[in-house]
């Protein structure tokens, strides 16, 4: 489709392509392209590492801690870590690695 307002309001208004995928590609993650880890690999004591790109966890790691007792209600693919500084957070599975 031609780029404009036939285009619908998605991806700026530029052709159909433009603006899907922006962080798929290879230099999106230096390079790397990761593995699906299964969230029964993610158990309680195992050291990871946050690789996202929130602002406040950027280069932070700790310790796989269990949910057990919480009275939010998360998903499998959510992971509960306790920081090397002491803070106790959420994180999805895709943002961590082991180390």
């Amino acid at each position: 489709m031609a780029p404009g307002e036939y285009n619908g309001k998605n991806y700026g208004g530029l052709h159909t392509g433009t603006g899907k995928y922006q962080k798929g590609g290879v230099y999106s993650s230096n390079g790397q392209r990761f593995q699906r880890v299964p969230h029964r690999e993610f158990t309680v004591g195992k050291d990871v590492s946050y690789v996202g790109t929130h602002k406040d966890f950027i280069r932070c790691s700790g310790k796989i801690i269990d949910k057990e007792g919480d009275t939010i209600k998360s998903s499998r693919s959510t992971i509960k870590v306790e920081l090397n500084d002491g803070r106790k957070t959420y994180f999805q599975k895709g943002n961590l690695r082991f180390i």
